[in-house]
C-alpha cells in the first residue's frame, strides 16, 4: 500500500518542494492539471514532461518527483501498479491479483469505459472522475477517450484513511493515556448514566428479573 502524499508547492527546477519515494518500490505517479497551468513534471530534478494536462511519472525507489505549475494546484495519485494507458479502445488486464480502483485525470474526455467487454455508464470528463471505477482482479478494461488523458490504478486502501478510536489510521498504536486510579478502562469513557446497582457506568439502570 502506498500512502498518498500531498501535492507540494510549485517547484521551478525540481530541486525544491518535491516528494520522495520512500516505498522501496517503483512508484507510478499520475498527475493532472486540475485547472492549473503546467510547466514541468520533474523526476530526480530532470524534466520528463512540460505543458501536458496529465502525465504519469515513473519514480524509482529513493527518487524524487515535483511539479511546476501556476494558477491552481494539480492533483496526483501514487500507485505501485499503474500500467501505461493503452490507445483508445485497447484493453488492459488487471494482473495485479488485487481489486483495483481506476481514476482518470487530464484535459481530455472519456466517452466510454468497457469492463470485460461490457460498456459501463461512465461517460465524463476525466477531471470529474476522482471516485474511481472498480476493476476486479483478472478483469479487463478498455477506455474510449480523446485528448490528453492519464489514469491511475489504486489499491482502495491507498486512497482512504480509516477512522480509528485513538488515531487517524486503522490499527495504529494505542495512544490513549491511562485515566483514573486503575488506568484506562473503556467503561469509564461511556457516555451513559451510572448503573444503579454497582455505581459504575452502564447502558441503563438495573432491571430486576
Amino acid at each position: 500500500m502506498i500512502t498518498q502524499p500531498a501535492v507540494p508547492a510549485t517547484s521551478p527546477a525540481g530541486l525544491t518542494n518535491f516528494a520522495t519515494n520512500n516505498t522501496g518500490n517503483t512508484a507510478y505517479v499520475t498527475a493532472g492539471a486540475n485547472g492549473a497551468t503546467m510547466a514541468n513534471y520533474w523526476v530526480n530534478a530532470a524534466s520528463v514532461a512540460t505543458s501536458a494536462t496529465a502525465f504519469m511519472m515513473t519514480v524509482p525507489p529513493g527518487g524524487t518527483c515535483a511539479l511546476q505549475y501556476t494558477v491552481a494546484t494539480p492533483v496526483w495519485f501514487w500507485s505501485e501498479c499503474t500500467p501505461a494507458l493503452p490507445a483508445s479502445t485497447v484493453a488492459a488486464v488487471n494482473t495485479t491479483g488485487r481489486d483495483i480502483s481506476v481514476v482518470f485525470c487530464g484535459g481530455g474526455s472519456v466517452s466510454a469505459v468497457t469492463l470485460n467487454g461490457l460498456t459501463t455508464n461512465v461517460t465524463q470528463a476525466p477531471t470529474m472522475n476522482t471516485q474511481g471505477i472498480p476493476l476486479p482482479a483478472g478483469a479487463s478494461i478498455a477506455v474510449t477517450y480523446t485528448g490528453t488523458v492519464a489514469w491511475a490504478w489504486l489499491d482502495p486502501l491507498s486512497s482512504m484513511v480509516l477512522a480509528h478510536s485513538d488515531a487517524s489510521v486503522y490499527a495504529a498504536s494505542n495512544t490513549v493515556a491511562p485515566t483514573g486510579a486503575n488506568g484506562f478502562s473503556p467503561l469509564n469513557t461511556l457516555p451513559y448514566t451510572v448503573h444503579s446497582q454497582v455505581g459504575a457506568p452502564g447502558l441503563a439502570a438495573g432491571v430486576a428479573n
